[in-house]
């Protein structure tokens, strides 16, 4: 059974935390691209890889019950719902505990617009909101690493939107 934890314990780890998206703009160095599927997936799935801690938050326990069947509905997805114990409070969970159907999951809902997941990396210090409209920002602690970042992104032929460097 997959578990999660709460705000607070993830705060213990001190990864780059934006409480929300006016406040990240507002105070951090930042990157909206938007792509397709295949290349966002590719692009998420890269920096997972490249990261030895990362998390994501994942709300299914805090939607409600009728939103709730769109997940069962959607791409036969209910077998990786049953994997998880699902508590209100505990939407943080660590990317290494989690197999490539479950982040496979994660990442189509959050492209689809069904349900948004941040993906939160240790080393550098980078979170990742996925968006709407096909858009995503990356926000970073500090200038290191944004240029590997944007070179990525062109290499998968993500598109730039607007930057704060």
């Amino acid at each position: 059974m997959i578990k999660g934890i709460n705000l607070d314990k993830f705060k213990q780890y001190n990864f780059l935390y934006v409480e929300n998206i006016l406040y990240g703009i507002e105070n951090y160095k930042h990157i909206c691209f938007t792509a397709d599927y295949k290349n966002y997936k590719l692009f998420i799935k890269m920096m997972i890889e490249e990261n030895k801690k990362s998390f994501l938050d994942f709300y299914f326990s805090n939607i409600q019950e009728n939103e709730k069947q769109l997940f069962y509905n959607f791409n036969n997805y209910d077998n990786i719902l049953k994997r998880f114990k699902f508590e209100k409070d505990k939407i943080y969970f660590d990317i290494n505990n989690l197999d490539d159907e479950i982040i496979d999951f994660i990442i189509e809902i959050s492209y689809e617009e069904i349900l948004f997941s941040t993906f939160y990396f240790e080393e550098p210090k980078i979170t990742l909101w996925t968006n709407y409209n096909k858009q995503f920002i990356l926000f970073f602690e500090n200038n290191i690493n944004i240029s590997k970042y944007k070179l990525l992104a062109k290499n998968l032929n993500l598109k730039i939107l607007f930057e704060k460097i």
